[in-house]
């Protein structure tokens, strides 16, 4: 079901808003980047999210890390700081985890405050799922 979504695909490969309140939150985007990881062959989701990251400068994705350590919602104890393997463990790590609060642990660790007080963590976080859309667009 999640692969068909060709409306929720385009408006995040557009950067559109899901909400009608003008952006897309990092909630949003968030709760869409579960739903990929969790649908997505692991090889593919692999190959999308090296990508993503690799093209990442190391401040962003040591932001990045940090969000999901420090959430009490996710699994996620370390990552390690330029590792990109260990940043895309940490992403499907927490969003395997079970949901808690009726919200995911992505969607936890990204939530109002905390982290998202750094712009490198809300364009980071929106910004995989921007690519995400524009991969399965492709299909």
């Amino acid at each position: 079901m999640f692969f068909e979504n060709n409306d929720l695909h385009k408006k995040m490969a557009g950067a559109q808003d899901l909400d009608g309140d003008g952006v897309i939150s990092p909630q949003e985007a968030a709760a869409y980047i579960q739903q990929y990881i969790q649908s997505a062959p692991p090889e593919d989701r692999a190959r999308l999210m090296q990508d993503y990251f690799g093209q990442m400068p190391a401040e962003q994705k040591s932001a990045l890390g940090t969000a999901l350590v420090q959430s009490p919602a996710t699994p996620v104890s370390s990552v390690r700081p330029g590792d990109d393997h260990d940043l895309i463990d940490a992403y499907t790590k927490s969003a395997q985890a079970p949901a808690q609060n009726g919200k995911s642990p992505l969607e936890a660790a990204f939530g109002q405050g905390g982290m998202l007080g750094n712009p490198l963590v809300k364009a980071g976080l929106v910004g995989l799922a921007g690519m995400i859309g524009s991969r399965l667009l492709r299909r």
